[in-house]
């Protein structure tokens, strides 16, 4: 028998190796991508660490690569597209209620800082994260459009705006990583 046994059968054999392969490393890969996925609700980049993992793991099961690159590369495209509309969101829901670029920009940054503060300062999963994020798009929409000459009622309408925006776009990137998370975890699995 070559390579370490992992895995026992039901009478006390070890298992081959291959055996293994086949099946504790898909599951332990599972059960990471998981874990990442889960770090998504506190603002954690999970998707990508699946992808990571995914990519490791087939890096070093040379003799059986668990996924196909098309499938790894289409996990980074679908994460890429739920990281952008995170982004783009704050910034088009500001724009849809009438600010400047400096509104927009202010959407943007605000909305990153204000999850990065939200998610330590309120270390409830999801909720810090949300509402940090939307405060902060909120306040850096606002902000920048009422020094750029706004009103204050226009200014706290495209912070509103922004904010609804920011929330819309954490709901995409959370969908696009559990689009991702399906992805690996049916086709680890596959042969």
């Amino acid at each position: 028998m070559d390579g370490w046994p992992l895995i026992v059968g039901p009478t006390g054999e070890a298992l081959p190796s291959g055996m293994t392969s086949l099946v504790l490393v898909p599951l332990l890969i599972l059960l990471l991508n998981t874990c990442w996925a889960a770090l998504l609700l506190v603002g954690l980049p999970g998707a990508w660490l699946m992808i990571v993992t995914a990519g490791v793991a087939d890096w070093l099961t040379p003799d059986r690569p668990l996924f196909h690159p098309l499938v790894l590369g289409a996990a980074v495209l679908i994460a890429a597209a739920g990281e952008g509309l995170e982004i783009l969101a704050s910034a088009k829901g500001a724009k849809q209620a009438g600010a400047s670029k400096r509104g927009a920009l202010g959407a943007l940054i605000g909305g990153l800082l204000g999850g990065i503060v939200g998610t330590v300062m309120l270390p409830v999963p999801v909720v810090g994260t949300l509402i940090g994020g939307a405060a902060g798009a909120f306040a850096g929409s606002a902000i920048l459009e009422h020094e750029g000459g706004a009103e204050a009622r226009a200014a706290f309408r495209v912070g509103g705006g922004a904010a609804a925006g920011h929330l819309v776009g954490m709901l995409a990137k959370f969908g696009s990583a559990v689009v991702v998370w399906a992805l690996l975890a049916v086709t680890v699995f596959l042969p």
